[in-house]
């Protein structure tokens, strides 16, 4: 799976913040609040 789709996955879980997702995979919280919204609108 994709890594963007796990971490969708996570997020739309709701049991763990974004921010500590965003440091599960290495990434910036820029980024991960980037790949929420354009989820959000392209789904």
């Amino acid at each position: 799976m994709d890594e963007k789709v796990k971490f969708i996955a996570a997020v739309c879980d709701g049991s763990v913040s974004i921010t500590s997702l965003c440091e599960t995979f290495g990434i910036s919280r820029k980024t991960g609040y980037k790949w929420l919204n354009r989820y959000r609108q392209e789904g």
